[in-house]
Formats: structure tokens, sequence, C-alpha cells
């Protein structure tokens, strides 16, 4: 009954034959991907990579790209800074285990990383499949709250149990998960754990916000519902960080969108400022123990993290160049959960591949804060900008204190891939004259003159 795997990919090939492939992207590779666990897999051939229900819908769109000789994408330094982090990833792999095992992971994080940002790259530079791809995101993530709200009442999980009952053998969390906070169980519906599941609510919300706004729901109520149904989704995994990584996206947007951007700044310094000498105290006072004095659960979680970092920062240096490989990090007084993207990124792969790692985040949040400073503050690209930047605020935030799996890889990349599309395609980069900017039309021009009176 695994076989079923194959659906996505029967149905993504037979689609290409009378659809392009940026169409199939959306309607087959979008939801494979956002609606069926990625920790469903099998090796189809015996020593072969795993494939995966988004795995094997991506396949046959690649090869059709490919076939179509690479249409619409041009090389940038930021892909090849992902290569470089992915490259990292592999040596250090091999340093520690070997070649086939550190072959096998190479392979998939090129269709985790690589290529979904590359797709979308060069999909996208058409503004209509970018509004279409984004739009889907939003409405996906929307229909994934409601069965998660269900999930946070009920306790039952139809993304996981349904495929479970019919797979034939182990699959990970055999046993199913559930993980309590404030006396609820904390939802993730496909996405394999709570914080993964905030997580990726974090980066898509602020896209339904933006898409509401820019009226591209076909009804204002249908975009009211599609805004609400995300930030539910948020509420039900209750993933504090992702969480408060949204309220600052929400902070972030209300200053991009606003016409007032010194006064707001200058509002939200004082309110900060305030709130840091107040907060900063107590927060150090409530840190400074140990798990075995902590009070509450939410206490000794922050101690946790505390000696985490303490301890895991001196296994890093042991290995800085290349880590310990994916399977082989030690467990230092217990501490089996690495509650940091980029302490297990240094811990894995060393130094260098967290280097690359956080050079594509803050350089694709430079790139994307400089492109959005220079639109006008109406400017319906120059929002969507902001609304990247609010999420990509959030993941960057989030990744301190949470791991990211599941499909929030896929989609970090993918959004950095759309960040991308706004930086560099013609067709969506406003020209300007002084400080206004040029309507789509007059930037569509070949010489972009401009009659002024």
């Amino acid at each position: 009954m695994d076989k079923i795997i194959l659906l996505p990919l029967i149905i993504s090939a037979a689609m290409l034959i009378s659809k392009e492939p940026r169409d199939v992207f959306i309607l087959v590779f979008l939801p494979s991907l956002t609606l069926l666990p990625t920790y469903f897999d099998v090796e189809v051939v015996s020593g072969t990579p795993e494939l995966y229900f988004w795995s094997a819908a991506l396949i046959p769109i690649l090869i059709a790209w490919v076939l179509k000789s690479f249409e619409g994408y041009s090389l940038h330094w930021m892909d090849l800074v992902i290569l470089g982090y992915l490259l990292s990833i592999f040596y250090g792999q091999w340093a520690n285990s070997d070649y086939k095992q550190s072959q096998k992971l190479f392979f998939n994080n090129l269709m985790t990383i690589l290529f979904p940002y590359l797709l979308v790259r060069a999909f996208c530079e058409d503004h209509d499949t970018l509004i279409r791809m984004i739009r889907m995101m939003t409405f996906l993530a929307a229909f994934i709250a409601v069965f998660m709200a269900m999930e946070f009442r009920m306790f039952t999980n139809y993304f996981d149990e349904i495929l479970r009952r019919m797979w034939p053998g182990y699959v990970m969390w055999d046993i199913g998960m559930v993980l309590h906070r404030w006396g609820f169980k904390r939802a993730f519906g496909p996405f394999s754990h709570p914080i993964a599941a905030g997580y990726f609510f974090s980066l898509i919300s602020p896209l339904a916000i933006w898409c509401y706004f820019q009226e591209h729901y076909h009804k204002k109520n249908i975009g009211r519902l599609v805004v609400a149904l995300n930030v539910l989704g948020l509420i039900v995994a209750l993933s504090r960080a992702p969480m408060m990584g949204f309220f600052m996206g929400l902070v972030i947007i209300y200053y991009g969108w606003s016409q007032n951007k010194a006064a707001i700044m200058s509002i939200v310094l004082l309110v900060a400022t305030v709130v840091l000498m107040m907060a900063v105290p107590k927060f150090i006072e409530y840190a400074s123990v140990t798990r075995a004095t902590a009070a509450t659960e939410d206490q000794r979680n922050v101690a946790y993290r505390k000696e985490m970092w303490e301890a895991y920062t001196e296994v890093v240096l042991e290995r800085p160049y290349l880590g310990w490989g994916r399977f082989s990090v030690p467990a230092v007084k217990g501490m089996k959960s690495i509650d940091s993207e980029y302490l297990g990124v240094a811990l894995a792969s060393g130094l260098p591949a967290l280097g690359f790692y956080l050079v594509f985040l803050f350089g694709m949040l430079f790139r994307l804060m400089r492109f959005a400073g220079r639109a006008a503050h109406d400017d319906p690209w120059g929002r969507l900008a902001w609304c990247l930047i609010a999420g990509w605020v959030s993941a960057i935030f989030s990744l301190a204190t949470v791991y990211s799996g599941a499909q929030t890889v896929q989609y970090l990349y993918m959004l950095g891939a759309v960040g991308q599309v706004l930086i560099l395609t013609p067709q969506l980069q406003r020209s300007f004259f002084g400080t206004k900017a040029l309507s789509p039309e007059l930037a569509d021009h070949q010489f972009h003159f401009i009659r002024v009176i």
C-alpha cells in the first residue's frame, strides 16, 4: 500500500501533457508538499534515495523544466550560497560516515532545498504565476488550519492517522505523538511537530494578509476567512517562538505599509526600550535556574535551552570545520533534543555550513529591506516585500529556539525565491523618477522615458 506514494508522480506526469510545468507545480506539487506528511517515505528501488509524496510530484516537473532548457532561470550569486551550504553538509557527512550515506543526503537536500528554490525563481518571473502560487499557499494553509482546530479539540490528526493505518511498515513517531500546553493538545496537522506547524503559519499568514489587501481573493469574505484561518493555525499549534515572531511581523507590516514611518519607528523604539528595561531583569531572574530547580515546565524549557547552548558550544568547537555528521552528534548531559536550527547545523555540518546558512538568511533579509525601502508605501510589490520580511524575521527569530523540519524547509527556500523574483525580475521591478515610482505599464517601456510637466 505504500506504493500510493507514486500517485503524485503519475498525476504530475499526466497533467504535464496538457499543462505548463509552472501550472503543475502549483496544482500538484504544492498540495502534495503541504497536505501530506513528509515522514512517509518509500525506497522504491533498493539502494536509491527514499521517495516522498512531494518529491514524487516534483520529479516530472523538474524533468519537464530541464527539457525546456531551464526556461526563465538565470544564475545569481545567492544560488551559489545555497549550493555552498549543501556541499558543506555533503562533505561534513562524508567525513563522518561514508560516501553512500552522504550522497543520499546530498540528493535529498537538492530535492528539498535547491530544486524548489530554482523552480520558483524560474516560474514566478511571470507575475500572474507569482500571485497564483502565493494564493494557493494561503488556501492550503487555511484548509489545514480547519483540521488542526479539530485536532486541538478532539485530538485526532486526520493528516497522519489515515495514512498511518494503511502504511505497511514503520513510520517515524509510529505510536503517534501528543504534546500538551496550558491544558490543550498542541495541534500539528501534517507538519510532524507543533513547532514546525507554528513556524509554517508564521511564514504564510503575512502572505494571506497581502493577498487580502491587494484583493487577490475573489470575495472579501473569502479573504477574511483565509486570513483568520491562517492565524488560527498559528494559535492552535501553541508554539511560542513562532507566535512571537508573527506578532513582530505584524509590526513590520504596519511600519512598511505606512506613510509615517519615522513617527512609527519613534513609537516602536520608545515602547521597546521601556519593555526591555522592565522585562530583561525579570527574564534574567526567571532564567537563572537549572532544570532541577525550575518551578514550572516553561521555566524548565528555558533552563534546558540555556544549558544546551552552554554545553553544545564546546562540542561544536571540538570539530568546527566538518561537524559531527547528521547521525553522530554526541548527547551531552542527556540533552538529545537540539532546540536551535543554528546550533544543529553547526553541530552536524560545521561552522562553514552555518556561515552559508546565515549568509542566505541575513543576505536575503538585507536585500528585501533595501528593495522594500525604495518602493512607495502603497506599491503592491513593495508591500509583498514587507510581508516577506515579516515572515523572514519571524523565521530568523524562531530558528534560534526551534528546529527547521518538515515542510518548513521547502517553504523557507521557496519564499526566499519569491524575494529573489521581486528583486531581480524586470517585469516586477519599479523604476524611479526622484521619489516617485513609475507604474508597471511605464516601467515595461523599452527606454523608460516619462513626461514631466
